[in-house]
């Protein structure tokens, strides 16, 4: 069983790595033999043959040579499993055409639908889509995304991503995190959002919720941990300023995986808010940090209308909210205050459910189907 994974960047902290490398660890601890394709960011304990970034003046020239690249790699695999739509699942069209090569694609998000509306790539994802035996969606409103942009509803198929455990932390690791960012353990409640610090995850309205809120909770303090490459932060830096509320808001740009355990066990609630741009067909795939939360119990508040849907039980894990509406946000916030040890326990249960083997037995599956 040889399979080629052609991935998304690997070697950072988002949750696009997450799902490349988790399923590329979960394939080979079950038997599969993998070779990867991939763009590469940081150290990686594994053989991969480079893709280079699609952006910027060599963009075409890029995209040729990566073509080139993973046509060569597919020769002594069976399967071919794209971890993305754009151009990820380009090259895997381009890789297995001609063939009698099995190609599989990953509907993650915004990248599995957007190009069907572009003009330049509209043609090539048409064609990668239609060539795919299945396309896994990693929640159903991305399976009803990409089925409404014209792929067969045959093919597609909802898998959802499991979740790696992050480490427990010892008690002399938790003080010095709460040294390190200053946050008062006599702080409640405390809300927290993990994830990239950009306008389409509503840091800035889950933060307004929180201003709501703090009229019952003075001491409530709102964490946002995420990379900050662009002025969102700086401008949810400014509202609170404005509005007399620094004390109540922590940006995190610098937190590892330990210092990430230290947050959510943290924490109160977790919060993502997201909302989905309709015009260039940008929405949330799914939500993993939201599983993260439910290793430490810890209940969640998530828009409707995206792949958030797919996990957040709504009126037991947590509640789902209103695109960009903080005070609906800030209801549910104390809804489940309101009745914090049940939604707390739900969220503990459904945690297991989540696991990397169950999602890549799937992909087995159908890899090796007849």
């Amino acid at each position: 069983m040889n399979v080629l994974i052609i991935s998304l960047k690997l070697g950072e902290h988002s949750g696009a790595n997450t799902l490349s490398r988790s399923v590329i660890d979960g394939l080979r601890a079950q038997g599969v033999a993998v070779s990867v394709c991939a763009e590469v960011a940081g150290e990686v304990p594994f053989p991969v043959t480079t893709l280079e970034s699609v952006s910027g003046r060599s963009t075409i020239l890029a995209f040729l040579r990566n073509m080139m690249k993973v046509r060569r790699a597919v020769k002594n695999v069976q399967a071919v499993h794209a971890m993305d739509g754009w151009p990820y699942a380009i090259y895997g069209w381009w890789a297995v055409l001609g063939t009698s090569k099995r190609l599989f694609i990953s509907g993650v998000g915004t990248y599995s639908v957007a190009p069907f509306y572009i003009f330049g790539q509209r043609w090539l994802t048409r064609r990668a889509f239609a060539r795919a035996a299945n396309v896994f969606c990693i929640s159903d409103y991305t399976k009803e995304q990409i089925a409404k942009a014209g792929v067969s509803e045959k093919k597609l198929l909802t898998v959802l991503m499991g979740n790696s455990p992050l480490p427990e932390i010892s008690a002399d690791e938790r003080e010095a995190f709460s040294k390190k960012y200053a946050i008062d353990s006599s702080r409640h409640p405390i809300v927290l959002t993990v994830g990239a610090i950009k306008t389409r995850k509503g840091q800035l309205e889950t933060f307004k919720a929180v201003e709501i809120l703090k009229k019952k909770y003075p001491s409530i303090l709102y964490i946002a941990v995420g990379s900050t490459r662009n002025a969102y932060a700086e401008q949810m830096k400014s509202y609170a300023a404005e509005r007399g509320l620094s004390a109540h808001l922590r940006v995190v740009s610098d937190a590892d995986e330990r210092a990430l355990a230290y947050f959510y066990s943290t924490c109160t609630v977790f919060a993502l808010n997201s909302f989905t741009d309709e015009t260039y067909h940008h929405f949330e795939g799914f939500g993993l940090v939201i599983v993260e939360g439910y290793q430490f119990g810890k209940p969640a508040v998530g828009s409707r209308g995206c792949g958030i849907e797919s996990a957040i039980q709504d009126g037991k894990t947590g509640l789902l909210t209103e695109q960009q509406s903080p005070a609906d946000i800030a209801e549910k916030i104390q809804t489940i205050l309101d009745s914090y040890d049940v939604y707390s326990k739900n969220a503990s249960a459904l945690y297991p459910s989540f696991t990397w083997p169950k999602t890549t037995a799937t992909y087995k599956s159908y890899y090796f189907a007849k």
